[in-house]
């Protein structure tokens, strides 16, 4: 059965992915929209046999589909080849990616091992300073001197960076978060000065763990959340609680907290738009569903606990 390659290029375009030249008979990975440099976040699996069909995976957007070529409806037999078809691409499908999260994880270890403490005088404690956040005493943020930086346009730039160990839930290492800055300790001048890298697992549930959960009055332990690292660190300031990054909105409504906790304080941001809100606010429900005792704390005025930490200060 002949494949209308133009309907098929719709399909995926309208599923976010960019596919470029649609390639039939193994799993393909592509750009999808919003995607930059080398990320590919769909992925597409043609079957170009007697009964044409292409499903597809946008991660970025969470989205999936099926494409069928034929318009007649399908029988049952159809209807089984179809589900034949989706089992043998998902199966595809979780090879690729395990095998790119191993490639992945042998980067990231050495990356990471090559990465230098932060001190008060290297330039991401300099970037700390500047925002009267202090160093924190902990091994998950470290420092490089010169990290490339690649362009949209193929060329490279070269930066000193505070590097942030995100692992998963059990503490297995799967994403470093790149914070580009100068050698004074000003974020640098690129269009995006924050990135994750590739990941080497899921992200699900994962964070940036800045400190150990700390033993309450009462016994219990006790530990909070925020979203990005600078708000973590000030939210550990003003709280004395130790306080882990969730790197965003989503990261934090779905964090997952480590086994032993009873108290989870989450410090939400307030934004104009709801979303740090409602983010904290989902989390504080899964939280309690799972038998924690669960505060969302959110500063007085919009923005995060950074904006706060120096709001309070200059009050003084």
């Amino acid at each position: 059965m002949m494949i209308d390659y133009q309907l098929l290029r719709l399909a995926l375009t309208a599923g976010g992915l960019i596919p470029g030249d649609i390639e039939a008979g193994r799993l393909i990975r592509c750009k999808v929209e919003g995607d930059h440099g080398g990320k590919k976040s769909g992925a597409y699996r043609l079957f170009d046999d007697d009964l044409p069909a292409c499903p597809w995976w946008n991660w970025k957007a969470g989205t999936s589909g099926v494409w069928v070529s034929d318009d007649r409806p399908l029988t049952d037999a159809d209807r089984i080849r179809h589900r034949q078809m989706v089992e043998q691409a998902r199966r595809e499908r979780e090879l690729e990616q395990a095998a790119q999260w191993a490639k992945n994880r042998d980067y990231l270890a050495r990356f990471w091992g090559e990465a230098a403490p932060l001190t008060p005088d290297c330039a991401a404690g300099l970037y700390l300073a500047r925002r009267g956040l202090p160093v924190p005493t902990s091994d998950a943020l470290r420092f490089v001197p010169g990290l490339d930086y690649w362009h949209d346009d193929g060329n490279v730039s070269v930066h000193p960076a505070m590097l942030a160990a995100v692992t998963s839930p059990d503490g297995v290492l799967v994403a470093l978060h790149r914070t580009y800055l100068t050698d004074d300790g000003h974020k640098a001048s690129v269009p995006t000065v924050k990135k994750l890298t590739r990941t080497a697992g899921s992200m699900a549930g994962a964070s940036i763990k800045l400190g150990a959960p700390v033993l309450r009055p009462d016994g219990q332990l006790g530990l909070a959340v925020a979203e990005g690292i600078e708000t973590a660190i000030a939210a550990a300031v003003l709280t004395g609680v130790p306080t882990w990054s969730c790197v965003s909105a989503h990261g934090l409504e779905a964090f997952t907290p480590p086994p032993g906790v009873h108290s989870l304080y989450i410090m939400g941001d307030h934004d104009e738009s709801g979303t740090g809100q409602k983010a904290a606010a989902g989390l504080a429900k899964r939280a309690a569903a799972a038998g924690l005792v669960a505060r969302v704390l959110l500063p007085d005025a919009v923005g995060d606990w950074a904006d706060e930490l120096i709001s309070r200060r200059a009050a003084v």
